[in-house]
């Protein structure tokens, strides 16, 4: 227990001595001893001394000097004052006194026939059994914690010890603040009231904390006090250890065994980091080679799969997670790449709380996840809605962190083996390039919602597809006019209103007799027919691929075609 300034009344030369003033500081930690004759005395100390002085340097003082060197040893935090009357002194300044009750800085009046030996002796004997008695329970506190450590028990044995030694309920909460674990389940959900910045030297310890005023609604709404100790591990990442002062005052030899703690949790983390580097390595370099059938043996990717615990007889779904940044923001202040960039970190996280279940897979700015779903032969489409409404989910999360950003997503279909893996993963890019294409910037897009754009991304050569572009749209691509973009676009839109200008005048924002001139134009233009339902097919055909390649590919193709 700590030797505090009330405990100086239990010393034999002292129950005569009577307090003066300040008595609401009697509970302040005394750490040393020191006699004080002499004005800059407040510059010598280091703060929990008990001070013994006969007034002497004081005597010239007036009240305004009196209070101003009262308020020094506060600021220095001095645990209290004792004087000796009678000898320089017969009563103790107003000052003082004063300024004892404002700054709760004890005064405590002795008669001049106590030596100072007599109070110096007995305290110091106190402060050191008191430091016997701190270094045996940091023994005890410090054996206890690496023992659990080395036997790699875990953060839950961590608290329940460090429960058993302070008395109070333990819970460890992650950055967010979400719950790891706790000695108390009543307790992990709290309503913070007041906030303040604790008294680390009242507590003697070098951890940073603080203190707050808390609501439990979970435990009838009580009111109590509890500590929150930020611990560090690697990457600056930091979880929080919180002591809940519900069953006895949190004390500063409670601090020892909360250190040890922290420091046991610190490394049990890092060891849980390096763990799960190495697994998630491992982890990655299995996906991709599913991904990229890359499989020697069906036996030994089962056996990799097993050795993390990996259920490959799931059925999968690939979905892709991509960040750019989004308009208006420079994307070459953005680094997006790498799962240690906040970012991506962030987006981990998100997915992972969503799903659980998930293998996820981080690579240059995508996030890969194999989705595990149920049997999805009796409703293809409850599946795909079940994965787009999880996705508009984390997206939704996301943006409220990160507004500068954009997050696309691209769905496979169903994997129902690990051979068709790769097929639903070439299925999610597909589904990501032409979704943000088709969609915009924030598309969330299913393979399955493609159309005949399944078809068309077989072909992976622009040229090949180009040839595909009926000789009419070749021709508008061809026009070297200022006003091709609004035609090839009124064209667009017209077919996919079939052929009602009223709706495509509305959709463009135009006049109904800009958008039947511009038909006209076109007509002119291209010789198209737009009553051969054939020919309508392949210029829609035609404008769907040119989505897919862009102006380059194709203007390439119609220079070597000599359209």
């Amino acid at each position: 227990m700590e030797f505090k300034v009330k405990d100086l009344f239990q010393i034999d030369t002292l129950k005569q001595a009577f307090v003066i003033s300040g008595k609401q500081g009697l509970d302040n930690p005394i750490r040393g001893v020191t006699i004080i004759e002499a004005p800059d005395i407040a510059e010598w100390i280091s703060g929990g001394e008990l001070l013994l002085s006969s007034l002497y340097p004081l005597q010239s003082y007036n009240v305004s000097e009196q209070k101003a060197f009262m308020a020094q040893l506060s600021e220095k935090q001095a645990s209290a004052l004792i004087i000796k009357t009678g000898r320089f002194v017969h009563d103790i300044p107003a000052g003082i006194i004063e300024a004892s009750e404002t700054l709760h800085l004890p005064v405590i009046q002795i008669p001049k026939q106590v030596p100072y030996r007599e109070i110096i002796y007995p305290v110091m004997e106190a402060l050191f059994n008191n430091q016997v008695v701190k270094l045996k329970y940091f023994k005890e506190a410090h054996d206890k914690f690496i023992a659990l450590t080395l036997a790699n028990k875990g953060s839950e044995h961590i608290i329940a010890s460090l429960r058993k030694l302070i008395g109070n309920p333990v819970t460890l909460y992650d950055r967010n603040f979400h719950p790891i674990s706790s000695t108390d389940p009543h307790l992990v959900q709290f309503e913070v009231l007041e906030h303040e910045e604790a008294d680390a030297a009242r507590m003697d310890t070098e951890f940073p904390f603080y203190r707050q005023r808390v609501n439990y609604p979970d435990w009838d709404g009580r009111i109590c006090n509890h500590f929150v100790i930020p611990v560090e591990t690697v990457n600056h990442i930091k979880i929080h250890l919180v002591i809940h002062e519900t069953c006895k005052t949190v004390e500063a030899l409670d601090f020892i065994a909360i250190e040890n703690a922290a420091t046991s949790l610190s490394l049990d983390l890092v060891k849980q980091y390096a763990v799960a580097e190495v697994e998630m390595k491992f982890k990655d370099d299995l996906i991709d080679d599913l991904l990229h059938a890359k499989i020697e043996s069906l036996q030994s990717v089962y056996q990799r799969a097993n050795l993390i615990g990996w259920d490959l007889n799931k059925i999968y779904v690939v979905v892709l997670f991509r960040l750019r940044a989004a308009d208006g923001y420079d994307a070459m202040k953005t680094d997006l790449y790498g799962l240690h960039n906040p970012y991506q970190r962030m987006l981990y996280e998100f997915i992972h709380q969503q799903v659980p279940e998930g293998t996820i897979r981080s690579r240059s700015d995508q996030l890969i996840v194999l989705w595990n779903v149920e049997n999805d032969e009796e409703d293809k489409s409850a599946c795909l809605r079940m994965i787009k409404k999880a996705a508009e989910s984390i997206q939704k999360t996301f943006y409220k962190s990160f507004q500068h950003l954009n997050l696309q997503v691209g769905i496979g279909s169903a994997a129902h083996s690990i051979t068709e893996l790769p097929r639903s993963y070439k299925e999610a890019q597909d589904a990501l390039q032409l979704g943000t294409l088709m969609n915009g910037s924030s598309a969330i897009a299913a393979f399955s919602d493609l159309g005949i754009y399944r078809l068309l991304c077989q072909i992976e050569d622009a040229g090949e597809l180009a040839k595909f572009i009926p000789p009419s749209l070749k021709k508008l691509l061809a026009y070297k006019q200022p006003n091709r973009e609004d035609l090839i676009k009124t064209l667009q839109t017209f077919l996919q209103h079939h052929q009602n200008a009223a709706k495509t005048a509305e959709e463009l924002y135009v006049h109904y007799k800009t958008v039947t001139y511009r038909i006209e134009r076109i007509k002119e233009i291209t010789g198209i027919d737009l009553e051969d339902p054939d020919e309508v097919l392949s210029v829609q055909v035609g404008l769907k691929i040119l989505v897919l390649i862009g102006d380059n590919p194709v203007t390439w193709h119609l220079d070597h075609a000599n359209v």
